[in-house]
């Protein structure tokens, strides 16, 4: 699996910092082979995404697209890609009081795990996803 990181020199952040946690991820999920795609943008462009793919008029923090399971077939090795905005992000770091670059992990791998496979739309989904990622980023 091949990470790739889009925009994170334009916001001053070193894609170093990332190494850590998608080496704990190999080890925690099978992982699929390919390329993962991390792009960092603002408000306004994931609000048009979250508008355009999930019919909500509104920013958030991550969305992730699966493209094995939205386009089956596709010869390319891109498995997706993780689209995260640096304005909530931003937000979110000072409501909770921890350092920027611990939100976007959390974003990362949050997003991470939705491409492969992992949802919260139960309570029982909501345990197993969450005890993967505080195991993560502990």
């Amino acid at each position: 699996m091949t990470t790739t990181f889009i925009n994170e020199k334009e916001w001053g952040i070193d894609k170093k910092i990332f190494t850590p946690v998608i080496n704990r991820l190999q080890e925690a999920i099978e992982v699929l082979d390919g390329i993962i795609n991390v792009i960092f943008v603002t408000d306004v462009y994931i609000k048009s995404l979250n508008k355009s793919y999930r019919d909500k008029d509104e920013a958030t923090d991550v969305l992730s697209f699966n493209y094995q399971k939205e386009m089956p077939g596709d010869d390319s090795n891109l498995v997706g890609e993780i689209y995260i905005s640096m304005d909530t992000a931003k937000r979110q770091a000072e409501e909770y009081e921890v350092p920027l670059i611990d939100e976007l992990k959390k974003l990362f791998v949050h997003g991470f795990l939705h491409i492969h496979g992992y949802d919260h739309e139960s309570d029982e989904d909501y345990e197993i996803m969450s005890k993967i990622e505080e195991k993560i980023l502990a």
